[in-house]
């Protein structure tokens, strides 16, 4: 059964990872079951608000016939250290509900806002139109990310804040009461918003450390954030139950073993409608080698291959051997890849990346050039898998990636224009077709990806995952 499913090679390794007893535990283990109203199967993206601005994708290019669930990023836990006072607030009200679209042709239905009367503009508007049209989608909030966890240890850190905290959030974005005072002058208000969101999403990078820029962070965390989902599911609960429905609850939680040390996986995942494992980021930009950002299955060369989950196959076996639930497990995708400069001796080997600009908005500038990068932009890949200008498309048989070899790359950087020999690797629909059948081999609950503007124009990566729908 493995080898129809998996590529010849993999079998051997799936075994080993989900191997000694990994798989006892059962889909319906610690509170496993899905709600009934609940998707049973689950293919989520990211949806930036800043994607109306960088690449130009607007809610009407989602495809919805594609997925179920949008992950809309983000919402803002805040905190005021003077006097205490949590919040729950929007990132960028301007993108999010102010944003008027004057004609019909970024919208989803082809009509324009009406200016002044709607409360609701911008992309908040545009997804109420959105799930108008597909029924079946559900749309959550996420709660923080890399950049703006900032808060997240304070108001996590007491049974006060934490239930002013997820009051604050249910009274934003469930029970739709947004911020007013700003242009136009009828934008927000309350209750304007209700019924966009069907849940929230909580991406906290990450308890018990640092990361980008977490606050008043420590040991205690680890707990707290199991307090933290089981007061969101409270509330989330009782809010429910007033409005007829069940409020979905997820996380974004970190790959590898080494998730243990900021969560109580299985009692947090408890709390859990189902839980986004990212199982992305293992080498980055900012590491010692050329390697993959996510690899499918273990490769003997990486710097961390001693750690057997290092790697998508081992991390869910570990996620299982800390009981939880198949069901509630769903694989994280990444859309991008990473681009690795001066770099001669090809993967995993040294590289230079002095003058990368991650904030450029031209693809051979920054260190993660997405796949509509390479396919759309670039032209370096076609939508057939083929390649140009120089570049070869290699596969890597031990982590089950594609990746792109050019000895003579230019790049344009902040340090000037130079000429170098570059590794990129990225995601395909190759790859993307071994997760799809892991998640169908093992009942896992599905797929997430971050995010969806970056896939090629014709969704190329996202229809990849759409078999775990069927």
């Amino acid at each position: 059964m493995l080898r129809t499913l998996l590529r010849p090679g993999i079998a051997g390794a799936v075994a080993l990872a989900l191997g000694a007893g990994f798989l006892a535990a059962p889909a319906t283990a610690a509170g496993g079951a899905p709600k009934p109203d609940a998707p049973k199967k689950v293919i989520s993206a990211y949806f930036t608000n800043w994607s109306v601005y960088g690449r130009g994708y607007f809610v009407k290019d989602i495809p919805a016939d594609k997925l179920n669930v949008i992950q809309y990023a983000f919402g803002v836990p805040t905190f005021n250290q003077a006097t205490g006072a949590v919040g729950c607030d929007v990132l960028d009200p301007w993108a999010d509900y102010q944003q008027v679209y004057w004609g019909p042709e970024n919208t989803v239905d082809g009509v324009a806002d009406t200016y002044p009367g709607q409360n609701v503009y911008g992309n908040f508007n545009q997804l109420r139109k959105l799930k108008a049209a597909n029924p079946h989608l559900r749309i959550e909030i996420s709660l923080g990310g890399w950049t703006k966890s900032t808060w997240f240890s304070s108001v996590a850190k007491t049974a006060e804040r934490r239930q002013a905290f997820v009051s604050a959030c249910i009274d934003t974005f469930i029970k739709g009461n947004l911020p007013t005072g700003g242009w136009p002058e009828d934008a927000g208000g309350i209750g304007v918003a209700k019924g966009i969101f069907d849940g929230i999403d909580l991406d906290w990078e990450y308890p018990t450390a640092k990361a980008d820029s977490n606050v008043d962070y420590g040991p205690e965390d680890r707990h707290n954030a199991t307090l933290l989902a089981q007061e969101f599911r409270r509330q989330l609960d009782v809010q429910g139950r007033a409005d007829g429905k069940h409020y979905l609850l997820t996380a974004a939680l970190p790959a590898a073993k080494s998730s243990t040390k900021y969560y109580e996986l299985r009692e947090f995942t408890k709390s859990m409608d189902w839980v986004n494992i990212m199982t992305y980021d293992y080498n980055v930009s900012g590491g010692s080698v050329a390697g993959p950002s996510t690899l499918f299955t273990r490769d003997p060369r990486d710097p961390e291959a001693d750690d057997w989950t290092w790697n998508t196959v081992g991390t869910v076996g570990y996620y299982l051997a800390q009981g939880v639930p198949a069901s509630k497990i769903v694989v994280g995708v990444p859309f991008y890849g990473v681009q690795y400069i001066r770099n001669a001796d090809g993967l995993y080997k040294a590289f230079d990346n002095t003058g990368m600009n991650p904030d450029s908005l031209v693809w051979d500038s920054k260190p993660q050039p997405s796949y509509h990068d390479l396919v759309d932009v670039s032209g370096v890949l076609t939508p057939a898998g083929a390649t140009t200008g120089g570049w070869t498309r290699k596969w890597n048989v031990f982590a089950g990636e594609p990746y792109l070899w050019n000895p003579a790359a230019e790049h344009v950087l902040t340090t000037g224009t130079v000429t170098a020999p570059t590794t990129i690797v990225y995601t395909d629909p190759k790859s993307l077709a071994e997760r799809t059948a892991l998640i169908k081999l093992l009942g896992l609950r599905g797929a997430m990806a971050w995010e969806l503007s970056q896939d090629s124009d014709d969704n190329a990566l996202i229809n990849a995952l759409n078999p775990v729908l069927r």
